[in-house]
């Protein structure tokens, strides 16, 4: 631990014993998320028993606390999201409800990956809570959360061509895929997914941000939540970059998520469906194909690594189905994909192998 940890650590300590009236407690770390949060296991001694709780330090100076309270109580009511217990956003803390340590895909994983029944119901159950989610009113979201606007879509997609596409040394070429390629590509995937119905988008609804309660899931994560795409938070749930499913799976539990939300929206058609899915996914994936390598090369996060192959590979389902179905610069885009990007990757992946 740094000085600088140190001394956030004794200030901590002071403001929970001033939370506590000076009940003796004991904190944990736990592992870390992709931000610059941290997260500590609080036991807290009472003459009744011990009490646990999550408390939450993020740096004034690096994180607001302000937009998780706001979020939070937003979705309160309509899933399952911490209890708030005590906040201090002035100093950056947060002492919230102890949803326990077993996630979504813990579970997954210890029940050997496979999707027999109760894998199955677990996935049902999640599809429920983002249909829950789209529930919110999207007028009392949009007094506390921001739109996912033709910038935001954008600057997110930008971090593919700015982290790793130089991470795996290949550069938008004027014979091949070009900039103005890769422009006339962002700017057909924003306005299919700005013209999908709108609702409350948790923004990273995937198998680590799920926790398995005794009666239900528990939703975390979710300070970045905003009004989207409706097909944002399955994508990220079914197309996750933790959990490999086949895509016969994935496909399946798509036609059970459209089953679900097609009473809400009447209009929509499964072909609809289909696209918004896999235009989403495609923003999505490219997305998060830079902000692994971000993680790795600014904040020194290794572990993502060992997750891109599977995003890459469901980003090429994406522009395979998309050449197919759209044809145009997402043809082009899936052919460079495939003979410049994939050989390049699998060949940075080999070097970095010890």
């Amino acid at each position: 631990m740094d000085d600088t940890q140190t001394a956030r650590a004794e200030i901590m300590a002071q403001w929970l014993t001033q939370v506590f009236d000076g009940a003796a407690f004991s904190t944990a770390a736990l592992a870390g998320d992709a931000s610059f949060r941290r997260y500590h296991r609080l036991s807290v001694h009472t003459p009744t028993g011990e009490q646990r709780y999550i408390v939450m330090d993020a740096p004034p100076d690096k994180e607001s606390v302000s937009q998780f309270v706001a979020v939070d109580e937003l979705m309160t009511g309509a899933v399952h999201v911490p209890i708030l217990i005590a906040v201090d956003e002035a100093q950056g803390f947060i002492v919230l409800e102890d949803f326990g340590g077993t996630d979504f895909a813990d579970v997954i994983h210890s029940e050997g990956g496979t999707a027999d029944a109760p894998t199955a119901q677990r996935y049902r159950e999640a599809m429920q809570v983002i249909c829950q989610l789209q529930q919110i009113a999207v007028a009392q979201a949009r007094a506390i959360v921001p739109d996912y606007d033709d910038t935001l879509l954008r600057r997110e997609m930008l971090l593919f061509s700015e982290w790793f596409l130089p991470y795996i040394g290949v550069a938008f070429d004027d014979a091949h895929f070009s900039s103005a390629h890769w422009q006339a590509l962002q700017d057909a995937i924003i306005a299919q997914v700005s013209a999908q119905p709108q609702v409350v988008v948790h923004r990273d609804f995937h198998s680590r941000n799920l926790m398995i309660l005794p009666q239900d899931l528990g939703v975390i994560d979710f300070q970045d939540a905003v009004v989207g795409a409706y097909s944002y938070d399955i994508v990220s749930l079914l197309r996750d970059a933790y959990v490999d499913w086949s895509a016969a799976q994935t496909d399946a539990w798509l036609n059970e998520f459209f089953a679900l939300v097609q009473p809400q929206l009447p209009h929509l058609t499964k072909s609809q469906f289909e696209l918004d899915t896999m235009m989403m996914g495609l923003q999505r994936h490219l997305k998060i194909l830079g902000i692994f390598v971000r993680l790795y090369q600014r904040d020194g996060k290794a572990r993502y690594l060992a997750n891109l192959p599977r995003v890459l590979q469901d980003t090429l389902i994406e522009t395979r189905w998309l050449a197919s179905s759209q044809g145009g610069v997402f043809a082009k885009f899936d052919h460079w994909l495939n003979t410049a990007v994939v050989p390049a990757f699998r060949q940075t992946l080999a070097q970095s192998q010890p």
